[in-house]
């Protein structure tokens, strides 16, 4: 397993294994102490029940793909198709932004999915599926953002 948090202070990420991590970790940037309190569950079963960072139990999954990166692969792709518009072949603009799409499910069926902390954003790779955590939820989001009212 790999723990992936930020630094409070300086949002520095620091990617940590929580079977040898000393309790609080020092920020290689500026020194500033992160708690880290990794569970039981986490320690023995790989298993993320208890955010190690903030205490939380709300986590959403996704794939571990950096979203900055495919939105770059879908604008290129529609680049490239407004290049076969203007050369008077509008219906390869089409064939261009399914190759992005087709591009984007690749990634999607190969990489793996991260578990990810509501409150923190703290991510957590190679761990074992928790049935009990779901795809990303905007209202849950919001909760902990302190953007929602109900």
């Amino acid at each position: 397993m790999e723990i992936t948090c930020r630094c409070p202070q300086c949002q520095t990420a620091h990617s940590i294994d929580p079977i040898e991590v000393q309790n609080p970790v020092a920020c290689s940037a500026c020194g500033h102490p992160i708690p880290l309190t990794p569970s039981e569950s986490i320690r023995k079963h790989n298993l993320v029940d208890v955010c190690p960072r903030c205490g939380k139990t709300a986590f959403y999954t996704q794939r571990d793909f950096n979203q900055r990166l495919g939105l770059g692969i879908m604008i290129l792709f529609a680049l490239i198709g407004l290049v076969f518009v203007w050369l008077g072949r509008p219906l390869y603009f089409y064939f261009s932004l399914g190759a992005g799409a087709l591009l984007d499910l690749l990634f999607y069926v190969m990489l793996p999915e991260v578990t990810i902390c509501y409150a923190c954003k703290t991510a957590f790779r190679n761990v074992s599926k928790n049935p009990d955590h779901k795809p990303f939820d905007l209202h849950i989001a919001d909760i902990y953002d302190n953007r929602s009212k109900g």
